[in-house]
């Protein structure tokens, strides 16, 4: 009776250390899915809970990401708290307040660009630098690339921006 449970434990332990050999990674410019959008985005208040935020503006300063962070809503929501006529060019953006918040570029954890044609991107925090600071996307980006300046989802988590995945908008 024990033989069996013996070779079970083992079966699952070699499983289990094969598994964590082999760790999938994203690359530089691997295509990705369309960020999920929230109905809304938090509100901007002091100090700034843990969540996702709109950030219609990016700017950069070294090597650092500054974003402008502010509410958004989106469809049915949108109307219901902005009315039909902020709602037009859906998001509906609440831009007061609003707040700056900034990120060491190595420091971002997940970041995601996306194209004219809403095709979605993995990058680095550097790489977005680069490319927001005007730069040439590097050697790893697919021929037809170009960046443009969408806005951002933001995602803060103990008051430290960890993802920012662009939002193609019309």
């Amino acid at each position: 009776m024990r033989a069996p449970l013996a070779v079970a434990v083992m079966a699952v332990l070699v499983l289990t250390a094969c598994s964590k050999d082999e760790t999938a990674r994203v690359q530089l410019y691997d295509r990705g899915p369309v960020p999920a959008v929230p109905d809304r985005t938090l509100p901007i208040a002091e100090p700034l809970a843990d969540g996702q935020y709109w950030a219609p503006a990016l700017g950069i300063a070294g090597d650092r990401l500054g974003f402008t962070l502010a509410q958004a809503f989106f469809g049915p929501t949108c109307e219901a708290e902005l009315g039909a006529e902020a709602c037009v060019d859906e998001p509906g953006v609440v831009d007061d307040p609003s707040v700056e918040v900034s990120v060491a570029a190595d420091d971002l954890a997940t970041v995601s660009v996306v194209t004219a044609d809403r095709t979605n991107y993995a990058v680095t925090g550097a790489e977005l630098a680069t490319l927001a600071a005007g730069g040439a996307p590097s050697s790893a980006a697919p021929d037809n690339f170009a960046y443009v300046p969408y806005p951002f989802l933001v995602t803060l988590r103990d008051g430290v921006v960890v993802e920012a995945r662009q939002i193609w908008v019309p």
